[in-house]
């Protein structure tokens, strides 16, 4: 039995499974903003992240079925903020951190993600990865970084 990873970045094509995935409740519930996302301005938010220069995105396929996504948002030259999320029939299965196992394999620089307390999986997920508590943000959200 063949499995294969891809881990790719997005497309405009994209819109509707990274939609679906930013609505998902779980998602939803350990986003910043919890809110549901309208069709429209999700599309203007996929034309942003493609054109912008400071931000990229990308899609971890598992034998061709969208697995998660990460993106990357540049603060300075080597240092990135990263949000990522995990397709609700992947998760528990250890997709994430395979998914930022990929994701980091050659990338260089200072990697920090924020995270609420109460998404447990995520914490444990980011500690596994090397990430260190560096602070609390408030709001019941801390930070993590990687330097590698």
């Amino acid at each position: 039995m063949t499995k294969e990873l891809c881990l790719r970045e997005i497309t405009e094509k994209d819109w509707e499974i990274l939609l679906e995935g930013r609505n998902d409740s779980v998602t939803r519930r350990n986003s910043h903003r919890s809110d549901l996302v309208e069709v429209e301005d999700h599309k203007k938010y996929v034309k942003s992240t493609l054109t912008s220069s400071n931000r990229s995105q990308f899609i971890l396929e598992f034998n061709g079925v969208p697995a998660g996504t990460i993106r990357e948002d540049q603060c300075l030259d080597d240092e990135f903020k990263l949000s990522y999320t995990v397709n609700p029939l992947f998760r528990g299965k250890k997709i994430g951190q395979i998914m930022m196992s990929i994701y980091l394999l050659d990338r260089w620089g200072s990697f920090l993600c924020e995270v609420k307390y109460e998404n447990i999986p995520s914490i444990r997920m980011i500690e596994n990865m090397g990430f260190k508590f560096c602070a609390d943000l408030g709001g019941g959200v801390g930070a993590y970084k990687l330097k590698k």
